[in-house]
């Protein structure tokens, strides 16, 4: 990386990057240069990205207008302000955002919906920037490298539009909250705003990824009283009874009978709400066919990218059954974003005690630093996130059984979450014992992650996210011990064994259980309703 933050305003910047350069191919780390902003846009340092399916659907995709390539992909991220362009007063060089897919410029005259009129007019040049429909990638050799969603958050350093930006709090976990950029809004914002749970309904959900199992959450905290979920893959099942799901459907097992005919037989005429989050356009007509004659509402999440036409009877819909789109949840990103982060994880990870534990660790500088205080490493993302490739991190306390879990308070949970860094409590009782604000600022370790290597394999499965987890855990456990130490080690051979230079895939159940159980543990019991 070229330069310190402080001065690199209104200049180009040198950094890593994923880059994809053909449909499928693996992605090659690359430095590349970032153009400084122009008016009305913002260049951000990422501090974590995750990787969402709709990144690996794009992958593949080899037909335009999708196969835009050079490409640097990813959307779901947090960041710091590096650098604004003219006309941006809302965020300042320091905050802490969130760079989000879905535009929310605020200016457009309708109320209603999500959708942003001025920036949805060009679906299709999301690889541009949308004022100007020009990139601010440039390889080395000065060839355009395009954008993907309006973000590219597979990069250390990328330029966000400030409708595509929201500003958070900056004591907020970056590996929890940058979910909410994404995956999280979409399901539980399909539940409680789109759809409208009722309590004592009836909801049907048709595929368990981390969306479906969003929505089963956002259901659930509306009171749902029966949740089904529909998935072929039968190691989800266990995963779904955590976020409130109460019967199972796999399709294979359904013999003669539709999956909706099994709905109804449950349901004693068909679900009250029904989510489509695969995106296939038979399994959409499914979920229609399996909502109550005369009331039931059909949400579709998932993005069907083969074009294929989706036939339901127009008697039905006749009779009073709804089908409907969901963007984002139905959310307004610059609005509703802060009330979910608020409503999940101030009280889910008690804010007050954090805060006074990191103003303690705050150390003086003379170099400008971002306006949120010093992270305590339990929360420490890579100061070069994007040396390696996306990841989603989750926190080491997944690994208990629910049972447990449950039983803990919300400060428990972030201190066994914190075990992995090994500071935390540590730190803390040493405050207790010596000095407490110069010890801690001494020993507060500095993380470094290692460029991956050079013969890196996208896969096409979630062991990314797994593998880096554990990457980016043996590093974390490295700064906090030092070099060698045996408590490293279990994190050592996870991610020496998930990430060889030949990607293989390996069985789901673990790698679906990590983000799972993360994601019930941010939903909190106080999202009942929408402010």
């Amino acid at each position: 990386m070229e330069g310190s933050r402080s001065g690199t305003a209104g200049k180009p910047i040198k950094c890593k990057a994923a880059i994809c350069r053909k449909a499928g191919e693996p992605l090659s780390i690359e430095e590349i240069g970032v153009d400084p902003p122009k008016a009305w846009e913002v260049r951000i340092k990422i501090l974590c990205t995750s990787l969402c399916h709709t990144d690996i659907t794009s992958w593949k995709q080899n037909v335009e207008p999708f196969a835009i390539f050079p490409r640097i992909f990813g959307h779901e991220a947090i960041g710091v302000v590096e650098s604004v362009g003219e006309n941006v007063d809302e965020v300042k060089e320091g905050d802490t955002v969130l760079p989000v897919f879905h535009p929310n410029c605020g200016d457009c005259k309708s109320s209603k919906g999500n959708g942003c009129s001025v920036y949805m007019r060009r679906p299709g040049l999301t690889h541009y920037m949308p004022r100007d429909w020009t990139s601010r990638f440039r390889g080395l050799d000065g060839q355009v490298i395009y954008h993907y969603l309006r973000v590219s958050s597979f990069s250390e350093y990328t330029v966000v539009d400030v409708a595509n930006i929201v500003k958070i709090n900056g004591l907020y976990p970056v590996d929890r909250v940058c979910l909410l950029s994404c995956g999280v809004c979409t399901g539980v914002g399909a539940a409680w705003k789109v759809a409208g749970v009722e309590e004592g309904s009836t909801v049907a959900i048709f595929g368990l990824g981390s969306v479906g199992l969003a929505v089963a959450e956002g259901a659930r905290l509306r009171g749902a009283s029966k949740i089904i979920g529909v998935d072929l893959n039968p190691e989800k099942f266990e995963i779904g009874k955590k976020f409130g799901i109460t019967d199972f459907i796999n399709p294979s097992d359904c013999g003669d009978k539709l999956v909706s005919e099994v709905i109804k037989e449950m349901t004693n005429g068909g679900a009250d709400y029904c989510f489509e989050c695969i995106g296939v356009a038979s399994v959409m007509a499914d979920a229609f066919a399996s909502s109550r004659e005369g009331c039931g509402e059909t949400v579709i999440l998932g993005v069907e990218t083969r074009g294929t036409p989706l036939s339901l009877n127009p008697f039905e819909l006749l009779g009073g059954k709804t089908v409907t789109g969901c963007l984002f949840g139905g959310l307004k990103p610059k609005i509703d974003i802060p009330v979910l982060a608020r409503k999940y994880l101030e009280k889910q990870y008690a804010l007050k005690e954090k805060e006074e534990k990191l103003e303690v660790v705050t150390k003086p500088a003379d170099v400008k630093e971002p306006e949120n205080p010093v992270k305590a490493a339990s929360e420490e993302v890579a100061d070069t996130p994007a040396e390696v490739p996306p990841t989603e991190v989750n926190p080491p306390a997944t690994e208990e059984s629910s049972d447990a879990a449950a039983d803990k308070s919300p400060v428990e949970k972030v201190e066994e979450a914190s075990a992995a860094a090994g500071d935390a409590d540590e730190t803390t009782e040493a405050s207790k014992e010596g000095n407490a604000g110069d010890a801690e600022a001494a020993e507060e370790p500095e993380i470094k992650l290692e460029t991956a290597p050079a013969d890196f394999r996208f896969p096409t499965t979630n062991q990314t996210r797994h593998c880096f987890t554990r990457y980016i855990e043996y590093h974390r456990c490295v700064a906090a011990k030092g070099e060698g130490a045996p408590e490293c080690d279990k994190f050592a051979k996870y991610y020496r064994s998930l990430c060889p230079g030949e990607w293989k895939n390996g069985p789901t159940q673990a790698l679906t259980l990590g983000y799972s159980q993360f994601l019930r543990n941010v939903l909190d019991e106080s999202l009942i309703a929408p402010e």
